[in-house]
């Protein structure tokens, strides 16, 4: 059986967590070239060198124009992934560790494409994570859903064959 509750709050905790350290870390553009780099439009950026929006209200902008939403979904999923390969693994799944292990990767390869830290896709996956660094996130996205989705399936209904309760019937 899937724990639902234990995924969906998972989940949620890691999804609010990445969105929490990206206003923690959210700096104000200095110059307009920074502007643009975070989504921002020309015409938002005054010649002061500020933009028109506060701190909040800019955080929320850059953060829907870069779909760093999807980078707070994948990195859900993986943990929610996570999350039930640890709980897999404790009831017997042999194949849970490997699982575990692989939701762990996907976590961090969205955290070093994402924009959270954009030098860490150089640093934390080499020249593999330059060459990732162009690949839209709705893609990986979608690829995350799909695999945490496989893996899901085929660890329940692993679980569900090898389980105690199946194997006394």
């Amino acid at each position: 059986m899937i724990p639902v509750r234990l995924m969906l709050a998972t989940f949620l905790l890691v999804a609010l967590s990445y969105v929490a350290l990206s206003f923690a870390l959210f700096e104000m553009p200095a110059t307009e070239t920074a502007a643009a780099d975070c989504g921002f439009l020309p015409g938002e950026f005054v010649s002061a060198g500020e933009l028109t929006f506060g701190r909040t209200e800019a955080f929320a902008v850059s953060f829907v124009r870069k779909q760093e939403y999807l980078t707070a979904a994948s990195l859900g999923l993986a943990g929610a992934f996570l999350a039930f390969a640890l709980t897999a693994g404790r009831r017997g799944g042999a194949a849970s560790a490997g699982a575990a292990a692989g939701g762990g990767l996907m976590a961090l390869g969205a955290v070093c494409v994402g924009c959270l830290a954009p030098a860490l896709s150089v640093v934390g996956l080499g020249v593999l994570g330059s060459l990732f660094a162009g690949v839209p996130k709705a893609l990986l996205f979608l690829n995350t859903l799909a695999l945490t989705g496989w893996g899901t399936l085929y660890l329940s209904r692993r679980l569900a064959t090898c389980s105690p309760a199946a194997s006394r019937a």
